[in-house]
């Protein structure tokens, strides 16, 4: 998936020049407002304020490319918790939909592993 430029935003006028609030595109918080800044068009505008004082705030998910804050990512996976969610323990098999009993590391029926137990080396 393409890399999105900047995280969800608003445009603020001000006499200066345009303020931006920057938000988590998973949980709509607003995470910064910068500066007022000025430049020749909107689109270099606003890549000033992203890279000058927005970007520095976000995790780019690298598999939906959300811009979140730390408390929207899994670090373990480089990944939104939406796209990776902290395990809790399984109730049911992702693959095959068994019922989970007791806890374990893999299904009893289809034998995958029930979480994602961190990258493999």
């Amino acid at each position: 998936m393409g890399e999105k430029r900047t995280a969800t935003y608003k445009i603020i006028t001000d006499a200066g020049g345009n303020r931006y609030n920057f938000y988590c595109d998973l949980s709509g918080a607003l995470v910064c407002t910068t500066k007022p800044y000025k430049a020749d068009t909107p689109e270099e505008e606003l890549w000033l304020a992203w890279e000058k004082e927005g970007k520095k705030h976000f995790n780019p998910c690298h598999k939906c490319g959300r811009l979140v804050i730390d408390a929207m990512f899994n670090p373990e996976v480089a990944e939104c918790v939406e796209c990776a969610p902290f395990e809790a323990e399984s109730k049911f098999c992702k693959n095959c939909g068994t019922k989970i009993e007791e806890p374990t590391r893999k299904c009893p029926a289809c034998g995958k592993l029930l979480h994602y137990e961190g990258r493999t080396k």
